[in-house]
């Protein structure tokens, strides 16, 4: 019996064996890159967009010295940006490979189009990051700078537009929440930025609104006040304040409320010429109403009264 069992034992590994040893199944090389153009572009028609990328995979692995070979890469990218629920991510990565084999190719247009589309079709509402607004423009802005004749520039510049707008009212939002924060200086350089960046496509009344009650309430910032503490140890020869004298003590504190002072009564004559500007510019808005009643409150007087008038 035990005998038996061995020789079954053995004869069942050997098969086993076997089996892992069959050799692969033959790859069909016959085939044209002309042919397999055709029945790939057939399937992309049809829908079959998982059968067209075995095709035009096999197209190249096997035939990468072909004419064929350029478009087959292309046509990889529109197999994952124009199917059903189209993925961008790879589509991005087939279209990459494209403009990297083909740097000089006639196509390159339309490789770089749909490259920056992969982005432009992934960005975020205005609320959320914009990392893919940015690769976007880049890559729109790369399209007109190497071909400024291309079929897509109208396109092109359309869609740069967009971005622009999209960035400059993403820039708002946060300013708009630094100082709903009540974090004053970040909105202060953030609103500023905006203003000087995007001047063509920022929302202007608000930016100058926001602005406004940031400056409006602004204090001196921890870097504010540890660059006065610098500046006047250098004053006094002392690389620090710790070892001060009484009357030190007492000058530091009559010069740091002269400069606080100065300091905060700038922030409020800046925030009102933001608000001057919203009243002026833009009359009969929601905002410059708005800008109206700070500057009445702020003492600048007969600017309500004109406004309504």
């Amino acid at each position: 019996m035990k005998s038996i069992l061995t020789v079954l034992a053995l004869t069942a590994a050997l098969a086993g064996l076997g089996l892992g040893c069959r050799k692969p199944k033959a790859v069909d090389t016959s085939i044209s890159a002309v042919e397999l153009m055709k029945t790939a572009d057939k399937q992309m028609k049809q829908g079959k967009f998982n059968e067209a990328r075995l095709t035009l995979r096999h197209l190249e692995q096997y035939l990468p010295g072909s004419p064929e070979f350029p478009k087959a890469k292309l046509m990889l990218g529109d197999s994952f940006f124009f199917q059903g629920s189209p993925s961008y991510p790879e589509a991005e990565v087939e279209y990459t490979s494209f403009l990297n084999y083909f740097p000089r190719h006639a196509l390159r247009d339309y490789a770089l189009y749909h490259r920056a589309l992969c982005h432009f079709s992934s960005i975020e509402s205005a609320e959320r990051d914009q990392s893919e607004t940015r690769k976007a423009l880049e890559g729109f802005q790369q399209l007109l700078t190497e071909s400024p004749g291309s079929p897509y520039a109208g396109e092109t510049r359309a869609k740069i537009l967009q971005c622009w707008r999209r960035i400059a009212e993403h820039e708002l939002i946060v300013g708009v929440f630094y100082v709903n924060t009540y974090f004053y200086p970040g909105a202060e350089r953030r609103l500023k930025s905006l203003l000087e960046t995007y001047p063509d496509y920022v929302d202007r009344e608000r930016a100058y609104y926001f602005l406004g009650e940031a400056m409006r309430q602004r204090l001196l910032s921890d870097e504010e006040l540890k660059q006065f503490n610098k500046d006047y140890a250098v004053k006094l020869q002392k690389e620090d304040l710790k070892d001060l004298t009484r009357e030190q003590v007492e000058q530091y504190g009559k010069d740091f409320l002269a400069f606080s002072t100065e300091r905060i009564l700038g922030y409020r004559a800046e925030a009102k010429s933001y608000y001057q500007k919203l009243v002026e510019s833009y009359p009969g808005s929601d905002w410059a109403r708005r800008a109206a009643d700070r500057l009445v409150a702020m003492g600048t007087s007969g600017v309500k009264e004109s406004l309504d008038s």
